[in-house]
């Protein structure tokens, strides 16, 4: 058999995959449309593929509610939490500090910004801990 060239040789057919596996479908009228909006953000789904996938398969999916009473709660949680992260890396770089390399005099003052970044740590810990409080004693 003789050496065919690329150019030369037979063509072989692509293997293509089915086109079974694309849907499409329209929802004409605009409050199905808006409905099946408001039903996929609640149901949590990243993306609307995967919801419709879910409900058509009869798949279990979960669906967010948003609680606008304890919106306040967490907007408030979330800022005590980021205090107390900004507080407990400044701690960590004092003590990295003193550890280090910095001489008695330093030492000193160093501890002494450890003591008031302690002091704040309890200080919001308290504040996180009245707030929970406040929340429960509210929402029973």
């Amino acid at each position: 058999m003789k050496n065919q060239s690329p150019m030369n040789r037979p063509k072989k057919t692509p293997v293509r995959s089915p086109k079974w596996d694309a849907f499409h479908f329209r929802l004409p009228d605009s409050r199905d449309q808006l409905r099946l909006i408001e039903l996929f953000k609640r149901s949590g789904a990243r993306t609307k593929t995967e919801y419709i996938r879910a409900r058509i398969l009869d798949e279990h999916f979960r669906v967010v509610t948003v609680d606008k009473s304890r919106e306040d709660f967490v907007r408030r949680l979330t800022e005590f939490t980021a205090a107390l992260n900004k507080i407990g890396v400044l701690y960590n770089q004092a003590v990295r500090a003193i550890n280090a390399y910095h001489s008695p005099k330093t030492a000193v003052v160093m501890l002494r910004k450890l003591e008031g970044y302690a002091a704040d740590i309890l200080r919001l810990q308290e504040r996180v801990v009245a707030l929970t409080e406040s929340f429960r004693t509210i929402d029973r």
